[in-house]
């Protein structure tokens, strides 16, 4: 018998004696993913795998919320001027918020804090939680498959206190682009196709709860985030964070989507002739097209389109340093001489080279027509970027 949200909620309610997660505007998304359950050829083995972490995400939010209701100053934290990273994938994004991160002025979200949300950490001894290291030997413990391939492949590197994405905390909500990537996804469709055309309520509400938990328990500071996929909901985004700015990382579309084809292949692990491969082919054109769609359609409000810098990925990747003093200038920020020397540092040994994997658009099925035609008018207004 099919689970619906109301009694999967149950069970994390009655699992963890609360009651309170945080609005409701989640449930239609975890009604529509449960929905996904009933397709055709799901194992039970898989079924419960996506219960069992539902449950626990809903179990996660119920905690939260305990923190939140205990500790009345979490509600009060101001979350001001956000710095927000956004492209495509494969655009850089990751490059320059690792750069970004190194600012001590910056607030980034890291790898440990979104795997260890509750209890929350001490405030006073956060640099020495030992969630910390206890999550970069399970990271390095790793034999998963897929993680091992991508990180085999240069195409990503993990570390506790390397940046995460936003998507690490928007899956709480049931929002966000993570789970259409991952190997299981391939049977959630309809919660993909959900993400991809539909307009969420409010999807950055909770984001901003997160954030203002994860501020109330460790380092201050202006905060710096990243996600491609907040191209889907750019308009919700500015109307959260009403004082947020935005930088747009470009590259050349063929070349992006050619290389995000390949990760994501390995990442459903599609090696070379696999059959699945067109279909991946097709998926990433229609889901990342939709994406800068969106995206074009909400920077055509000249008030959002007046808070972005537009960037390209060939500066962050043959200036860095010089990409981060475009940033630091264009939004008026300090840029002080021990970031710079930080930067520096980073720069001469960074989590993450360029990868060395090379892939073809034709192994997916696809030519650069095809791209042309889903992204022509991204091509018209940000070819100078390419």
């Amino acid at each position: 018998m099919m689970l619906d949200e109301a009694r999967l909620m149950a069970e994390a309610s009655a699992a963890t004696g609360l009651a309170d997660f945080g609005g409701e505007q989640f449930r239609k998304r975890l009604r529509i993913l449960l929905a996904d359950l009933d397709a055709p050829g799901l194992s039970g083995t898989l079924r419960d795998h996506f219960l069992a972490d539902w449950r626990g995400r809903l179990e996660t939010r119920l905690k939260l919320m305990a923190v939140r209701a205990a500790n009345p100053a979490v509600a009060t934290q101001r979350i001001e001027r956000p710095l927000i990273v956004t492209g495509l994938p494969r655009t850089g994004t990751t490059a320059l918020i690792d750069l970004l991160a190194q600012d001590i002025a910056a607030r980034v979200l890291y790898h440990w804090e979104t795997a260890h949300l509750v209890p929350p950490a001490d405030p006073d001894h956060w640099h020495d939680d030992p969630r910390i290291a206890a999550t970069q030997a399970m990271l390095e413990a790793v034999e998963h498959p897929v993680v091992k391939a991508v990180v085999e492949a240069g195409l990503h590197s993990y570390g506790a206190m390397l940046p995460e994405e936003c998507n690490t905390i928007q899956i709480l909500d049931f929002w966000g682009a993570r789970y259409p990537g991952e190997p299981e996804a391939l049977h959630l469709t309809r919660g993909s196709d959900y993400i991809q055309w539909c307009t969420a309520e409010r999807p950055y509400h909770f984001h901003k709860m997160v954030l203002q938990h994860l501020q109330a328990h460790g380092p201050r500071g202006r905060w710096t985030l990243k996600c491609p996929g907040h191209l889907f909901s750019i308009a919700e985004m500015a109307a959260e964070y009403d004082d947020a700015r935005f930088i747009q990382t470009h590259r050349d579309p063929v070349a992006t989507l050619t290389s995000l084809c390949g990760l994501t292949a390995i990442i459903r692990q599609q090696g070379p002739g696999h059959p699945g491969r067109p279909a991946t082919g097709r998926y990433i054109l229609e889901r990342w097209g939709a994406a800068l769609q969106r995206c074009l359609a909400a920077r055509t409000d000249p008030a959002i389109d007046a808070r972005f810098l537009d960037l390209a990925h060939r500066q962050i990747a043959s200036e860095p340093l010089a990409a981060a003093r475009t940033i630091y200038t264009h939004f008026d920020l300090p840029l002080s001489e021990e970031t710079v020397s930080r930067m520096e540092r980073w720069i001469a040994q960074p989590a993450q080279h360029e990868s060395k994997t090379r892939f073809a658009l034709a192994d997916f099925g696809l030519t650069p027509d095809d791209v042309e035609v889903v992204i022509g008018p991204y091509r018209e207004r940000f070819a100078a970027f390419f």
